[in-house]
């Protein structure tokens, strides 16, 4: 056998083994699990939020890329004022103090307005991690008069 061809299929033969043997450095999106979702006041699971009271989240995140942010998002479904109204109460919150952590319990409070208006809300939790990665989960929410 030619030492010239010897060679290259040592070469390849090595280069083979290398590159099968890396390990795949493709990062899952962060798992989000709810477990509560609910009234402030009790700690309630029960997809309710009154009025000038808070709403109780208890989210577990699992990020492999490591979080970045979490944005929680509250706003209204369908029709909830008539014409001439002032706008619908929304809520948009970006939290960093998570950043950094791979596994976490997003466990916070959020104050419902005295301006929302009883109804059918959409709520939306978000998290991007340091990868750029996201992921998101979704409830229906309803606000209550107090």
């Amino acid at each position: 056998m030619n030492k010239g061809v010897f060679f290259i299929t040592i070469a390849i033969t090595v280069g083979l083994l290398f590159t099968s043997c890396e390990k795949d450095d493709e990062v899952a999106k962060p798992v989000i699990t709810i477990h509560e979702l609910g009234d402030g006041g009790s700690h309630g699971n029960d997809y309710t939020a009154k009025i000038s009271g808070e709403l109780h989240i208890d989210i577990d995140i699992v990020a492999e890329g490591t979080i970045n942010k979490i944005q929680v998002r509250i706003h209204p479904e369908g029709e909830h004022h008539k014409a001439g109204e002032l706008e619908e109460w929304e809520l948009d919150t970006t939290y960093t103090k998570f950043a950094g952590l791979k596994n976490t319990t997003f466990h916070e409070h959020v104050r419902i307005d005295s301006l929302a208006k009883a109804g059918d809300y959409h709520f939306d939790f978000i998290v991007t991690d340091m990868e750029g990665k996201q992921n998101s989960t979704e409830a229906e929410l309803q606000i209550v008069n107090n």
